[in-house]
């Protein structure tokens, strides 16, 4: 972050004003203190940075330690990607959807996700109705316990948080059309 700051001359205080990140908190972040755990701020930084907001998303969700297994009955094994859970016929666009559908498709409760991953049921349920955005340690988490690639899950929320971010600026709500899949017959 420092060289991409330095590239554009840039001081803290300037990348402060830019991106709406306290000056402290930038400094704290190129010093290595704290990793990077909001997709907001990652947006933002990315945004004042002129940098790929995905790159950076991917990048901070590798600061964080990848999960021990302690349960066998994790789900599919590594390879798996989100075209496998959303499957040929649709593609899954959201973040929340693409939990929605791993959960559904084996036949999950959100207690038993939030046991896997290691995260608050509510919270999770919250994820999956899009009425709340993921912090990237959640999303680790949610990659590690269901053996999903951390990568496009980062990306996808990312994804979610850019067009928060411009549904935002404009003044409108971001609600995509997710809740109607707590509807549908299985």
């Amino acid at each position: 972050m420092r060289r991409h700051r330095q590239a554009l001359n840039l001081s803290i205080d300037g990348l402060a004003r830019r991106s709406g990140i306290s000056a402290s908190a930038i400094g704290t972040l190129e010093r290595g203190r704290t990793p990077l755990r909001s997709l907001w701020s990652a947006a933002a930084l990315a945004y004042a940075l002129k940098a790929d907001p995905y790159a950076l998303a991917v990048a901070a969700g590798r600061s964080f330690p990848t999960a021990e297994r302690s349960d066998r009955d994790r789900g599919p094994r590594r390879g798996a990607s989100v075209s496998d859970i959303a499957g040929s016929r649709r593609s899954v666009a959201h973040f929340g959807e693409v939990l929605y559908v791993w959960r559904i498709k084996h036949n999950r409760t959100l207690a038993h996700v939030a046991r896997l991953s290691g995260t608050d049921r509510l919270r999770l349920s919250r994820i999956e109705r899009m009425t709340a955005a993921p912090s990237i340690p959640t999303v680790v988490k949610i990659a590690d316990g269901l053996d999903l690639p951390r990568t496009e899950l980062l990306v996808m929320a990312m994804r979610d948080q850019l067009c928060r971010n411009l549904y935002a600026r404009e003044g409108m709500v971001y609600a995509p059309h997710v809740r109607d899949l707590y509807t549908r017959s299985r």
